[in-house]
């Protein structure tokens, strides 16, 4: 059992086999001396081709690599990969050259064309190995066909979602705008600067995402408010101003039943929370709110400062700044603020113009 065992290193299946050392021995030509790893080599379930070294032609196939392939071994023994017509691209054929021309390969994906019809995708690993005084190639191959087109199509499909997914959060937005002439382009400009932001933190691509839709929709919950309450240039009464607070939980409510990738919902909830618990409507603590919505407290505020309101005159950005640093670290996450500080006076960051979309 332990020279089966021995025997049986040289055949391992998977595809990166070849290149861990394993060595095929001289047996594996004799089915009557070493009939277990011949056995092993004919149902193995990836595909194996042994090859002459250094001419490369074909000496042995596997059934599994043969039923890939819709060949049989008498339609490839003696030719060459390219000459058997396997690969018919200069990248292909100059993969297969290497394979002589070191000890160990390996590629993630190779194409083959099979006698089927249908070309198929293979993860490819070869090793170089002596039996006697000669010595051959073994690759082995792994067909990664339908994983890669599955990758494919959930890319394609992902971007479709994420292209429809916006374009209704655009449509939402202009209905909201279009009720309050003070905030026309508001959405759209604290989600360039949030997605900014993220990007200067090194956040990751499907996370900017999740930002990027839930902050062009952080204020849709104040579709359900009277427009005379958000252009009333006079200071708001407690009740007014309780009303426009609850836009936040208005925005969930229309929000958590859709299936958004991200928790869309919850990171506008959270949009006015601060780090101090002075936030609204939670009144959450630094580790219990989103980055996400950190990153919107921070640009909602210096867009909103930075613009004029009904009730005052626009401070600007200089103002703007000078207020989210002196509140770093009590109500906006400091990394968030320093990032937003950096864009605007070290990397020249500003506002999109919206007045046209």
């Amino acid at each position: 059992m332990g020279k089966d065992k021995q025997s049986l290193q040289g055949i391992d299946s998977s595809p990166r086999s070849a290149g861990r050392g394993g060595s095929v021995r001289k047996e594996w030509l004799d089915e009557k001396q070493n009939p277990f790893y011949r056995r092993v080599f004919e149902e193995a379930q990836t595909g194996i081709l042994i090859l002459s070294h250094p001419e490369g032609c074909i000496e042995d196939a596997n059934p599994f690599l043969l039923h890939l392939l819709g060949s049989t071994m008498d339609g490839l023994k003696g030719k060459t990969i390219a000459e058997a017509g396997l690969v018919m691209d200069e990248s292909s054929k100059n993969v297969i050259e290497s394979f002589a021309r070191v000890m160990t390969s390996h590629q993630d994906a190779l194409t083959l064309h099979t006698y089927r019809g249908p070309v198929i995708t293979v993860e490819c690993a070869s090793r170089v190995f002596s039996v006697g005084s000669r010595r051959f190639i073994q690759c082995n191959f792994s067909d990664i066909s339908s994983s890669r087109e599955y990758e494919e199509r959930l890319r394609l499909s992902t971007a479709t979602v994420l292209i429809s997914m916006q374009e209704v959060v655009e449509t939402l937005t202009r209905i909201i705008e279009s009720r309050d002439s003070y905030t026309v382009g508001h959405q759209a400009r604290v989600s360039d600067l949030s997605v900014a932001i993220a990007y200067e933190l090194g956040v990751n691509e499907n996370a900017i995402n999740g930002l990027r839709i839930s902050s062009l929709v952080h204020d849709i919950g104040k579709i359900s408010i009277p427009p005379q309450l958000l252009t009333k240039s006079a200071p708001l009464s407690s009740f007014e101003l309780e009303m426009l607070q609850n836009h936040v939980n208005t925005g969930y409510e229309f929000l958590k039943g859709l299936q958004f990738p991200w928790p869309v919902a919850d990171i506008l909830c959270q949009h006015h929370e601060r780090l101090d618990g002075s936030g609204y409507p939670k009144g959450l603590k630094d580790g219990d709110i989103f980055l996400e919505a950190r990153i919107i407290a921070v640009a909602d505020t210096l867009e909103a400062m930075a613009s004029e309101r009904p009730y005052r005159e626009a401070l600007g950005i200089d103002a703007a700044l000078a207020f989210i640093e002196e509140e770093k670290g009590r109500l906006y996450d400091p990394a968030v603020v320093d990032a937003a500080v950096r864009l605007f006076r070290e990397k020249n960051y500003c506002f999109p113009d919206t007045s046209a979309s």
